[in-house]
Order: C-alpha cells, then sequence, then structure tokens
C-alpha cells in the first residue's frame, strides 16, 4: 500500500494515543542515539516514527499535565472575569 493510500484511509477518529513500553536495551540504543543527536528520548521516538511511516506522529501530554497548564493560564485572571470567563464556557458546553 502506498503511503498516500495508507495516510488518506486514516480518519480523526482512528487516531488514539497508546502507551509504548520498550525494552530495556532497546530503550537504551535509542537514548544513546537521542544524547548523539541532540535530542530527548521522546523527540527521537518521533523523529524515527517520522521518519520511518511518513507520517505527522505526537506525543499527548498526560492529562493532568492538561490541567495544570489549564488552571495555570487562569493564575492571572480575576475572580468577576473568571467567572464570566467560565460562565461562557459552561454554556459553550451544553
Amino acid at each position: 500500500m502506498s503511503r498516500a493510500l495508507a495516510s488518506d484511509s486514516i480518519r480523526p477518529s482512528s487516531l488514539v494515543g497508546r502507551t509504548i513500553r520498550f525494552p530495556g536495551a532497546l530503550r537504551n540504543r535509542i537514548a544513546a542515539d537521542a544524547e548523539r543527536c541532540g535530542r530527548s528520548f521522546e523527540a527521537q521516538v518521533l523523529a524515527l516514527l517520522r521518519r520511518h511511516y511518513g507520517e505527522d506522529v505526537d506525543i499527548a501530554p498526560r492529562p493532568a499535565a492538561i490541567l495544570a497548564l489549564a488552571t495555570a493560564s487562569l493564575a492571572d485572571i480575576q475572580g468577576s472575569d473568571l467567572h464570566t470567563l467560565t460562565a461562557k464556557l459552561t454554556k459553550a458546553g451544553r
């Protein structure tokens, strides 16, 4: 199957985040390669996947990290503005 056909068959609803567990020896090889390339382990895994499959892949942050970022983004908003903002978000979610 060509890459164009493979990527055309992927629908957004079929994109699923997964946890990948690497055997220790493979993890060490990837980590050494990442260090040689000046990348983090995660960036090296992404680079390998992108190079091999030619697809745009990414690692999504954990839900707790997303919530922490959202909470931090509201830290400087005053109480009355915060209520107005969250009221709009609540109405939009209905």
